[in-house]
Formats: C-alpha cells, structure tokens, sequence
C-alpha cells in the first residue's frame, strides 16, 4: 500500500509548535538529563546531590520513574538511552567504592563485568541497546573503552598507538562507530574514532588535548571538547573526515562542550559559557553556526529559568533534553524542548517546515511530497541505520511548484530510515519506521 508523505515548505515563525516541559528531579534540587528517544516520548538521567544518587527514566506517560539500584540504597546514574527508548544504560555502586556498569530493558537488569580490574562505565548505546559502549578497567590497572554485544560480550577496544588508558563515550545508531578519548602517561588526552575494529586519531594538532563526546547517529561526525594541555578552558569541537576537527566557538564567554549530534551531524547541542560564570544551553547548526537555546525559545521559560545546558539529540533534530533552572521551583530540573517543524533564518525572513498527518510506520512504499514556494536547489536522500544512503535524488535547481519521490525499501533490509530534505529555505529530517 502506498503511503503519501508530506512536506510543505511555508513562511512562518522559526518556533512555532515549539515546547518546553520540566520533567522534575526526583524531589531533589538536581537532575541531569543523558538520553532522549527519536520520538521523544521517553527520557533518561540521574538525580540527586548528595549519596545516593537516583537513576531514572521518563516516559510521557509515566513521568518519572526511577531505575533499580545495584545494591539497595547506593548510588545509581544513567547515562545513555537506545534510540526506541527500550534500553537505559550507565552504572551504579556495588561493593566498597566499586561501581558498574549496566544494561537495563525495564524487565532485566544486566550488569557488567571489568577487562580485568574491579570497575566499570557504560555510557551510550545503539538504536535498539543491542550494542552498548563504555570503559572498564583493565588488567593494566587503566581504564578500556569497551563495546558490547550480546553475542560477543566485552570487546576491548584498546587504545591510540602510545596511550595507556581509553574510555568510550558514544556509539552510532548501528553500533558501527564508537567515539571517546585516548590518554597518555602525561595525561593528555586524545579524541579518538573506532570502526571496523582500528582506533584512531581525529585529534587536531594544533589543540592541547580533546576528548570525544557524542557522535552522529551515522558515525561520520564527532564532536566534544577541545582546550589547551590543561583543559582550562574547554571550547566545543565539531569532527568530519572532509573537515577535521574544528572550534564551534562560544556563546560570548570562555567554555563549552559540545555534547550530541543528529543524525546527519547537521546539528550539534552541547554548553557554553554566555559570560563569565553565566551557562547556557547551545544549539549549532551547519548553515546558522551557535544559538543561544534561551534566546531562541525565550518565549517558553518562565521568570527566572535558563536552560543550562543541551546533553542529548534526537536522530530528527526535533527533540532535545538536557538540565535547567525551573524559577518555578527554584531547582535544577531535567527537560525535554520540542523544537516543533524545524526552520532556519533567510535574509529577513523565516522560513519552516510543516508535516502533515503521516502514516507511520508505513507497510511498503512511501510517496514522499514536498512543495517549493520559490525556486530553490533540492538534495533529497534516505538513510539506514548504518548510514547507507538508500535513497537520493540530484541536489540541483527545482522551480516554485510540488514534486513527489517514491521510496520503496528493501524488505529484507532496516526497519528504521532517516529522509533529509535539504532546500535553499530549510532543512527537514523526519524518521520513518516500516512495519513489519
């Protein structure tokens, strides 16, 4: 059955349709928030301040739940959500000062083993948390970025030619593609890009040190903080292979980290300092470089709340989470911005897109419309999970008017896809989920 899908490119205001929701701390006066879902109905991260601390997952139809502790009344954070918002990961206390880290399905809680020491971290995992990435504790005595699966168990990825210790940070939608740091004896750290079992270096030379953070649901932008030998300050960095890694900037003070990427890379939220001592939650895109997020939706906070800071992306762009000042509670409270139909500034004017109803998950095709208002260069492509492109159409100049692509997938092929429809006025990424 054919299923119409459709994007219409109108003048309007760059937020509309978006919103803000506070989803609490726990009854504490901190929450962090590491993990939103692709279609931002659940949320995960950690509250508290003091011992112990509480993991918790938020869905938009149970609030906020915590997850169980490894021993009953220690610390427990969650660090990494899988993309279909099944799967929490992170690590909790057990023994002494050890700790581990788990793999939690909301029916069974895994935790896992060390590389040869007492202690481990898991921080992200894949799509569905089939694969999950951390670090643990080696034989050496340092620490080991890891990958798991449930076939293979605890891979040890190693470290960069000369290093002593690694820890593992990201991981791809496919679990393909892991990105974190790489240390030496001196201390200083390295970004690193591991794929198809070799770790490397996309450290840039003429920067201090720099440690990888978040990755692009494809794999093919990493991004985190870069700064001098001591770290002080720490500035954004944005990764591609085309491009190197590079400084985002700020937004007007010293700091900031860039912390998760869309799927494409396109995007980029992390924390910057505004002025000295002054944080904010940052948005960077690839055609409007750095934004205020409190500047862009000032219109949703509320006397005295600041969004702190941005710590998680949806593959879409649509959906981002990270920690903020409620002035309605007077606490640092977890938050989920819908950014709504996503848009960019053109000249004087502003420019969105609009979906309309779609069918989704689709059966087996999908027509995909979209209408120009005025003339315009198009680039038109579908995603699988690996990053593979499945669909593409010439990026080349189309008149004012309304154009249609089939797309019909593989039935043999990825469930999940990711359509970008780049266009003079906007850029529009949308997943799609065929049924199976």
């Amino acid at each position: 059955m054919k299923r119409m899908f459709w994007v219409v490119i109108l003048f309007a205001s760059i937020s509309w349709g978006a919103t803000l929701t506070w989803l609490g701390s726990l009854g504490t006066p901190y929450a962090e928030c590491h993990g939103v879902s692709a279609d931002g109905n659940t949320v995960c991260g950690w509250a508290g301040v003091y011992e112990p601390h509480y993991a918790w997952r938020w869905t938009n139809t149970g609030g906020m739940e915590t997850i169980p502790a490894l021993i009953a009344g220690r610390s427990i954070e969650a660090w990494g959500l899988s993309a279909d918002g099944r799967v929490v990961v992170g690590y909790g206390m057990t023994t002494g000062s050890n700790y581990r880290g788990f793999r939690y399905d909301g029916d069974s809680m895994l935790v896992f083993g060390t590389l040869g020491g007492s202690i481990s971290w898991a921080y992200a995992a894949s799509y569905d948390g089939s694969k999950v990435a951390g670090s643990a504790e080696h034989s050496s005595g340092f620490n080991h970025a890891f990958r798991w699966t449930a076939d293979s168990g605890m891979q040890d990825l190693g470290v960069l030619p000369g290093a002593v210790r690694s820890v593992a940070r990201a991981i791809s939608l496919d679990g393909g593609v892991v990105v974190g740091w790489s240390g030496y004896g001196n201390s200083i750290h390295h970004a690193f890009r591991w794929e198809n079992g070799e770790m490397v270096s996309i450290h840039n030379p003429s920067f201090g040190q720099s440690e990888g953070l978040g990755v692009s649901g494809d794999g093919s932008t990493a991004v985190g903080a870069w700064g001098p030998p001591s770290m002080t300050p720490t500035r954004p960095f944005r990764w591609t292979e085309a491009t190197g890694m590079y400084d985002l900037g700020t937004l007007g003070g010293e700091w900031g980290e860039a912390w998760a990427a869309n799927y494409d890379g396109t995007v980029v939220v992390g924390w910057s300092e505004r002025s000295q001592g002054n944080w904010g939650a940052f948005r960077w895109t690839v055609q409007g470089g750095m934004e205020d997020l409190n500047v862009t939706y000032a219109q949703l906070l509320s006397p005295g709340s600041v969004l702190r800071d941005a710590m998680a992306i949806s593959p879409d762009g649509r959906y981002i989470v990270g920690r903020g000042y409620n002035g309605a509670t007077g606490r640092d409270e977890a938050y989920l911005l819908d950014t709504g139909p996503i848009g960019v500034e053109d000249g004087n004017r502003s420019v969105q897109v609009v979906v309309s109803s779609l069918p989704n998950p689709f059966s087996d095709q999908v027509i995909i419309k979209y209408q120009l208002p005025a003339r315009s260069r198009v680039e038109l492509k579908v995603y699988d999970l690996s990053g593979r492109v499945v669909l593409s159409s010439a990026n080349s100049a189309q008149e004012p008017g309304s154009y249609e692509v089939d797309f019909m997938p593989d039935q043999n092929r990825a469930k999940v896809y990711f359509l970008l429809l780049r266009t003079d006025f906007a850029i529009y990424q949308h997943r799609l989920v065929r049924a199976r």
